[in-house]
């Protein structure tokens, strides 16, 4: 993480067109769930934190097999073997060493 927690409905996007807010980036279908959970009740509403990403490929590269780690949570500690395990495969697949990692 490189920055702390933040309302989805509150958080900006710096984008080619200025500062933007996820809502004002996605249309209502593809964050129903967001849109829905967006009130004034902080312990429902949708969070967002920025990360500083190592590593990004493009939507024709992604990855996926049986076994891999998942979870819907925004921010989690993986310590399941299953963390581990996507770790060193997805650094066989996009052919990635440690000093990257």
């Amino acid at each position: 993480m490189i920055g702390e927690r933040c309302r989805a409905d509150q958080y900006h996007f710096d984008t080619e067109e200025g500062s933007k807010t996820l809502l004002e980036l996605a249309s209502r279908e593809e964050y129903h769930q967001l849109y829905h959970q967006i009130g004034d009740d902080e312990e429902e509403a949708e969070f967002l934190v920025p990360v500083r990403w190592l590593y990004t490929v493009g939507r024709d590269q992604a990855f996926s097999e049986v076994g891999l780690f998942g979870n819907q949570n925004t921010v989690c500690k993986p310590t399941t073997p299953k963390w581990s395990h996507t770790v060193e495969r997805l650094k066989q697949v996009w052919r990635l060493n440690d000093e990257r990692t």
